[in-house]
């Protein structure tokens, strides 16, 4: 059993920079300037980094919220900057907010959730 929630963890992690890397390498590609207009921008930052949040938390065995939050608010600021340089994309503090939101949010919830079901 401990296997099984080993291979769980390094799976989660797995996934999570896989999201990471894909935003990036994505991110700079032309196709990604206007992907997403409005109110839909924020909607895909939301879910972006409220998944990466969720996949470290689990990586974490569902603990290390600070880290969690830390790591995950990082790579927003980051992608912010990376933004930033890249034609046509821009970087926006709204949008670096809505990550930390997300991540909080995120982080608030399953600390919840672990503590009901306890």
């Amino acid at each position: 059993m401990a296997s099984d929630s080993r291979i769980v963890r390094l799976s989660c992690l797995a996934a999570a920079l896989f999201i990471v890397i894909g935003l990036f390498w994505a991110g700079s590609k032309p196709v990604a300037v206007g992907l997403f207009t409005g109110n839909l921008d924020k909607v895909a930052h939301f879910a972006t980094f409220a998944l990466i949040a969720a996949l470290l938390w689990l990586s974490f065995q569902r603990g290390r919220p600070l880290l969690v939050i830390a790591i995950v608010s990082a790579i927003g600021a980051a992608d912010e900057l990376h933004q930033y340089y890249l034609p046509g994309r821009s970087a926006s503090i709204v949008d670096l907010a809505v990550d930390i939101f997300a991540v909080v949010a995120v982080v608030f919830l399953l600390k919840y959730a672990r503590r009901y079901n306890e």
